[in-house]
């Protein structure tokens, strides 16, 4: 069982610079940013299947998880 992470903006340089990575399914989106060291913080949108979820969304088998960072200035 598989899903996809989409990286968005500043995101992608927590996955090496990919757009994209293959991770298990049954965790939350949580514990899976966790194992691939992204800072859950960094986050402040998540979308499964283009459907807004919280950190706390068990990921699917297929699910298409994005992943949408906070955006910053002055």
């Amino acid at each position: 069982m598989s899903a996809q992470i989409k990286a968005l903006g500043i995101i992608k340089s927590y996955i090496g610079g990919k757009n994209e990575i293959i991770v298990d399914a049954g965790n939350t989106v949580r514990e899976t940013m966790r194992a691939l060291n992204i800072p859950p913080d960094v986050v402040a949108l998540v979308l499964v299947n283009d459907t807004q979820q919280s950190k706390d969304y068990r990921v699917q088998d297929g699910d298409v998880v994005k992943l949408l960072a906070v955006v910053g200035g002055g």
